[in-house]
């Protein structure tokens, strides 16, 4: 085998309350070509071009080469191509696809037999937490929690459509996570925890009347919420056309919105709501995934 191709959709974690445990994959992609080389080249186009990396720091390669490192197989160097579809550091899990989209195909390049659930542990190793890199392998919804081992229940993938506003500036996870507080109260902590179990019950139910209801949080939302302008006017509006509800998606700055019709009218309301906040944004309208990382 000379290549492996395979496609990796974007993501939306945390899901209003779910902080660090839900995710869904989106219908919108990367695609990874990975091969063997001698000396390591780097093609990029679409999103990222002109700032990832086009060396071993790369993060695809980097991923691809911890698996080989922990399967004992060394490997001079790495061709990789890759098409970019995911807005980088807009909270649509644009470095987790980079992350899996690096194991899988080097899983397969070197035949490592690793599992689904070893791939996940090693990606979530690598990003620093679950919620996005296990609805990119696994596709449609995933909740996952941490003991001594991690555990990612997968779940069937939703019939929602998901209504991305994407502002035209960046937040990264790093800068997202240091404004949140060190310490929660008890009576929050509760919210989030009932809060969090309606999300869950709607989704896996179909209840997507219920989703409103439990899409409310107080463990990272309320302390983000300044790094997005508009984030309230944007939630409002999208309510008001006709959507179930909305939240920052990962830690931002893209808002997104489920529904299962008025997706277009919900999407110019959101629009809106920023342009008046003075932030320019895109919109997208995507399906949920429900296969994860996929060999092409």
């Amino acid at each position: 085998m000379t290549s492996v191709k395979v496609r990796v959709p974007a993501t939306t974690a945390n899901l209003g309350p779910g902080f660090d445990a839900l995710g869904m994959a989106l219908g919108l992609y990367n695609e990874v070509e990975l091969g063997l080389a001698e000396e390591t080249t780097v093609e990029i186009s679409g999103e990222g071009e002109g700032a990832l990396a086009r060396d071993s720091r790369h993060l695809v390669l980097s991923s691809a080469q911890q698996l080989a490192a922990e399967a004992g197989q060394s490997v001079a160097g790495w061709k990789l191509s890759q098409i970019n579809r995911i807005p980088l550091a807009r909270g649509m899990g644009s470095s987790s696809a980079a992350i899996v989209g690096g194991l899988v195909a080097a899983n397969k390049l070197l035949a490592t037999g690793l599992s689904r659930e070893a791939l996940l542990d090693l990606a979530a190793r690598i990003e620093g937490h679950p919620d996005n890199v296990a609805p990119a392998i696994y596709g449609g919804l995933t909740v996952c929690c941490a003991n001594e081992e991690l555990c990612c229940l997968p779940l069937p993938a939703p019939c929602l459509r998901v209504i991305l506003a994407v502002p035209d500036f960046e937040v990264s996870t790093e800068a997202a996570r240091k404004v949140m507080p060190r310490e929660i109260s008890h009576s929050d902590g509760v919210f989030n925890a009932t809060h969090v179990a309606m999300v869950v019950a709607s989704l896996a139910s179909g209840r997507y009347d219920l989703l409103g209801c439990g899409m409310h949080d107080k463990l990272h939302q309320p302390y983000r919420a300044h790094l997005v302008p508009g984030f309230e006017q944007v939630i409002e509006a999208a309510l008001e056309a006709g959507a179930y509800a909305a939240c920052l998606s990962g830690s931002g700055p893209t808002m997104a919105a489920f529904a299962d019709e008025h997706e277009e009218a919900i999407a110019a309301a959101m629009c809106q709501a920023f342009l008046e906040a003075g932030v320019q944004c895109k919109t997208l309208v995507v399906p949920v995934d429900a296969a994860g990382a996929v060999i092409v």
